[in-house]
Order: C-alpha cells, then sequence, then structure tokens
C-alpha cells in the first residue's frame, strides 16, 4: 500500500442505495469486502456513513419528521453494517456526531472514542447525530463531517465517495464533453461555479464536497473524490492509483 495509516471513507446516500428506494446490500457487501482487505494490511479505516433517513423512510412512510425517519433508520442502517462486517470477523461501532463535538471543550472525548474503537480493531461508524441536533450543532452533510473527522484524528486521506468520478469542468449530467479534473491544489470561486446541484436523496452535493476540499487542504490532508461503484475503489486508492479527483496541497 502507499504508506496509508488511516483513512476516512464517506458514503452518501446515492451510493448506499445506488438510486434505489432502500439500501443495496450487495454494493454494501463490496465496499465492506475492501475495508477488510485495507485493515488486514495494517490500515486502518473509518467509515462515515450517510442513509440513516433513506433508510427510515423506506421503512415508514415520508409523513413522518426527520428526526423520527433518522432514528429507526439509524438502527437499521447499523444492523446492515454489523451483520456486513461480522462476515469477515470485524465488529463495528457506531459514534454520532455534532458540531459541538469538534469544539474545543468537547473534541478531545470525540477523538478518544474513535480511536478508542480503533485500538480495539473496531470500524468506527461516525454520522450526523440527525435525532436531536440543533440548527446552531448542525454540520449539515457528511462531507464536512468526514474531514473533520480527518482532522480530529490525523487521517493520512480522506475519500468521498459519490455517484460521479470526481469533479468535473461542467456537470457531467447536462454536458457529456465535460472533462475529469484529475487533481487540485487550490480551490476558487470558479471552481465552486463548476459545482452545481445536489444529490437527489442525500443533503450534500458537489458544492459540499468542495467545501470539505477546502477544509481538507488548510489541514494539509488528501482528499478523494472518487466513484462509488468502481470496482476495488478503495483498494486502488491506497495503492496510489490516480482515481477520481484528488485535492492535495503542492509540496
Amino acid at each position: 500500500m502507499d504508506g496509508f495509516k488511516k483513512i476516512i471513507i464517506k458514503l452518501g446516500t446515492s451510493s448506499l442505495t445506488q438510486g434505489m428506494e432502500s439500501l443495496c446490500r450487495r454494493f454494501m457487501l463490496g465496499l465492506v469486502q475492501q475495508i477488510a482487505a485495507l485493515q488486514a494490511e495494517g490500515i486502518q479505516c473509518i467509515l462515515v456513513s450517510s442513509g440513516a433517513v433513506a433508510t427510515g423512510q423506506s421503512l415508514l412512510c415520508h409523513s413522518h419528521p426527520k428526526p423520527v425517519l433518522a432514528s429507526v433508520g439509524q438502527i437499521k442502517l447499523m444492523q446492515v453494517w454489523s451483520e456486513l462486517f461480522s462476515l469477515f470477523d470485524l465488529q463495528v461501532g457506531q459514534i454520532l456526531l455534532t458540531r459541538d463535538d469538534f469544539s474545543t471543550g468537547k473534541k478531545e472525548t470525540a477523538e478518544l472514542a474513535i480511536e478508542g474503537l480503533l485500538q480495539s480493531g473496531i470500524i468506527p461508524i461516525l454520522n450526523e447525530n440527525d435525532t436531536t441536533v440543533t440548527k446552531e450543532s448542525r454540520i449539515g452533510d457528511n462531507d464536512n463531517l468526514a474531514v473533520l473527522a480527518g482532522k480530529l484524528v490525523e487521517a493520512d486521506l480522506v475519500v468521498l465517495l459519490t455517484d460521479q468520478e470526481g469533479l468535473y469542468t461542467a456537470n457531467p449530467r447536462l454536458h457529456p464533453d465535460a472533462k475529469l479534473i484529475s487533481a487540485v491544489d487550490l480551490i476558487n470561486e470558479a471552481l465552486f461555479a463548476l459545482a452545481t446541484g445536489t444529490s437527489s436523496q442525500g443533503t450534500g452535493g458537489m458544492a459540499t464536497k468542495l467545501e470539505a476540499a477546502q477544509l481538507a487542504l488548510d489541514a494539509e490532508i488528501q482528499m478523494v473524490i472518487a466513484h462509488s461503484s468502481r470496482p476495488n475503489v478503495l483498494i486502488d486508492l491506497a495503492k496510489g492509483l490516480s482515481i477520481g479527483t484528488l485535492f492535495k496541497r503542492k509540496p
């Protein structure tokens, strides 16, 4: 592997459902298999998993308030992750966070919780606490949560897996001739102008990924946006292969 010791892997709702209304276990199993392989190579993996609200919607009617959907869906989401990781004799631990947990007075507690799981060989699975979060303490999306967690535990790489190959010169859904931008070392207004639209199921989109990338660049953490369905995407990224869009400061 390419010298990585600690990787944050963020999965959005659109990836977890593969465009359907409920979790795609076949897809999730493929990711779990890759994470198990990385763990076997001595690379610590932290999973940031969206999907609680969508899972709640698949179990209940859509008319329920978001906190209710998140509360019910989070249990099912973790059950599925736990079952899949158990196939590889791996345990998972859930940590629900808000912006307050990254504040000066509380971040040590969050860091100890994550590191405690890692040191025990347990896969930490993070998500924003959508059930009790307030407007003031909301992070708002798991792209930024992933990078905040990366800063907290000094991760080597943050991987944002999504339903696109990376950042393009234009919206590839509207412009078939759009080109993939393979590397970015500086984020400016022109790049943000390219980040139009949001996910049809999740809270994020390319704009939040660029916000997260700016945070990662400021912290000198490498971040990659890559397609979640690419075969062995995590294995190849850990090997240092050029995939998706890499955000990294010039040396």
